[in-house]
């Protein structure tokens, strides 16, 4: 299971023991060690909140929670998401050629962030669909570009 983490936002919080939605999912927030860190939601009850990445489940239908605690309160403020952070970064490959950019990061079933989706472009997009790259091959060289490192994989 891939989710991107776009997609996320309007989620349904899930709360499995009751079967009911109770909420919906704002936005994700990614650490600088490339995880779920928490998500921030709106739920129908108490208002805004916050789900710490330990105490969900994430599918591509919905955020998974089994006990209602586990929704923080959550003030609104400023997260330090290496998200929003990394997207429109220039990506680059070995040979100096401009691969596109980062339009997406994709977690795995684990949280973790496993690739990195790269839009070169409307066109390139629609014509060749958009290139996913394994993080690992990333190497950020400054605030906003990375070098893409193969090894010995094919990117897509």
């Amino acid at each position: 299971m891939r989710v991107r983490v776009r997609d996320m936002q309007n989620l349904p919080l899930f709360f499995a023991p009751a079967a009911r939605v109770v909420g919906r999912v704002e936005r994700a927030v990614i650490g600088d060690d490339l995880r779920l860190a928490y998500v921030v939601v709106e739920t129908d009850e108490h208002g805004p909140g916050l789900v710490m990445a330990q105490d969900l489940t994430l599918t591509p239908e919905s955020v998974i929670i089994h006990d209602l605690n586990s929704i923080k309160s959550y003030q609104h403020g400023e997260e330090l998401s290496i998200y929003q952070r990394k997207l429109g970064d220039s990506i680059f490959d070995a040979e100096g050629k401009e691969l596109g950019v980062v339009s997406d990061f994709l977690l795995s079933d684990d949280q973790q962030v496993r690739e990195i989706e790269v839009s070169a472009g409307i066109l390139s997009d629609i014509l060749q669909g958009r290139r996913q790259i394994p993080v690992d091959q990333v190497n950020w060289k400054s605030i906003n570009g990375g070098l893409i490192e193969e090894q010995g994989g094919n990117m897509q």
